[in-house]
C-alpha cells in the first residue's frame, strides 16, 4: 500500500462541512430561460380563451390544455376527474375506468357528445341546474368561466407558478447532472495522474446493481463510488442505506477472499441532514466518505490504493 494513507471522515466532520444547497449559476439561467419561454407560450393560448367556442378550440389545439385550465384556474384535478366520471356513467358513455386529463381530451376530440359535456362542466358547469342536482355546490363552485376567472388565466405570476411546479423534475435532473459533473472533473484529474480509468453511471456485477462511478471497470473494480445529493428528504434514501449496507456485505466478502475492494460514499445537501439515521448508517458502511467541502479526500483515496492497480 502507498506510503499515503487517507482519512475516514468522522461522522461529525461529515454532518458539520455538508453543504446544503449546491449552487450553479448556469443551471439557474437555463431553467429561468425555460420558466419564461413557456409562461409566455401558456399565457399566450389561455388569453385566447374569451367564450366557449374558443374554449373549445384552445382545448384542441394544446395537448396540455386541460392541465393548464385546472391548475390557474384553481380547480382541483381529482374533483374534476370525478366529475367527468359522473359525466361518462350517467350520459350512457362506456365506462371502464378513470381518465386522466389526457385521456378526457383525447375523448373529447373523438366524441362530440363527450366534448359538449365537458364544455358545459368547465365554462359554466356551476349554474347548470342539472349538475346542481347532483353534485355539491363545494365542489362546482370553480366550475365557471366568470370574469374573475378570466382574469386569474390572464395572471403571469399564477401562470409562472404553473411552470415551475412542471418544471421541478426537471431542475432536479439538471442540478444533479451538474452535481455529477462536478464530481466527474475531479475524478478524471486524478485518475489522469496516475494513468488510470474509470467508468460512471455502470452496473457492476458483484454488487449487482449499478453505481456512480468505479476505477478501474465494471468487471475489476477497485474503488466503488455511490453520489447521492439529497435537497429534500424522500423514501430512497432509505434504500440508499439498505444498498449500502449490502455493499459493505460484499465487501468484506471480498477482502475474505484476498481481493481489496474499496467503498466510497458521496454524501451532501441538506436532505442528509434532515435523514440522520440513515447518514449515520451510511457512513458507517463506508470505507471513505466525501462531500463537496472535502473532494480533496478523492485523491488522497487513489494514491492510498495505487499499488492495488
Amino acid at each position: 500500500m502507498s506510503a499515503v494513507q487517507a482519512k475516514k471522515l468522522t461522522y461529525e466532520e461529515l454532518f458539520n462541512s455538508a453543504t446544503m444547497f449546491y449552487m450553479n449559476q448556469a443551471c439557474e439561467d437555463a431553467i429561468k430561460a425555460m420558466i419564461e419561454t413557456q409562461t409566455s407560450e401558456i399565457l399566450n393560448g389561455l388569453n385566447t380563451i374569451t367564450s366557449k367556442e374558443t374554449l373549445k378550440q384552445y382545448i384542441v389545439s394544446n395537448k396540455d390544455a386541460l392541465g393548464h385550465l385546472t391548475s390557474v384556474a384553481e380547480i382541483s384535478e381529482e374533483r374534476f376527474k370525478r366529475m367527468v366520471s359522473m359525466i361518462r356513467k350517467d350520459r350512457g358513455f362506456v365506462f371502464a375506468t378513470e381518465w386522466g386529463l389526457s385521456k378526457i381530451r383525447t375523448a373529447m376530440m373523438e366524441s362530440p357528445a363527450m366534448m359538449e359535456s365537458v364544455l358545459d362542466l368547465i365554462w359554466d358547469g356551476k349554474h347548470d341546474p342539472k349538475m346542481q342536482a347532483c353534485i355539491p355546490s363545494f365542489y362546482l363552485d370553480n366550475m365557471v368561466m366568470d370574469a374573475h376567472t378570466l382574469a386569474k388565466l390572464k395572471d403571469t405570476e399564477s401562470v409562472r407558478q404553473l411552470v415551475k411546479r412542471g418544471l421541478e423534475g426537471t431542475y432536479s435532473n439538471m442540478i444533479g447532472d451538474a452535481i455529477l459533473a462536478d464530481i466527474e472533473k475531479e475524478l478524471k484529474r486524478v485518475c489522469a495522474k496516475h494513468g488510470l480509468e474509470y467508468q460512471s453511471n455502470v452496473r457492476v456485477p458483484i454488487l449487482d446493481r449499478a453505481v456512480s462511478f468505479v476505477l478501474e471497470s465494471a468487471q475489476n473494480p477497485k474503488i466503488i463510488i455511490d453520489v447521492s445529493y439529497a435537497v429534500t428528504t424522500s423514501s430512497s434514501q432509505g434504500s440508499k442505506k439498505e444498498a449500502a449496507r449490502k455493499t459493505s456485505d460484499i465487501v468484506k466478502t471480498q477482502r475474505a477472499q484476498g481481493r481489496n475492494l474499496v467503498f466510497v460514499n458521496f454524501l451532501d445537501g441538506a436532505g442528509w441532514i434532515g435523514r440522520q439515521a440513515d447518514l449515520r448508517e451510511i457512513h458507517r458502511c463506508s470505507d471513505y466518505v466525501l462531500n463537496f467541502q472535502n473532494m480533496g479526500l478523492l485523491e488522497d483515496i487513489v494514491d492510498t490504493y495505487i499499488d492495488e492497480f
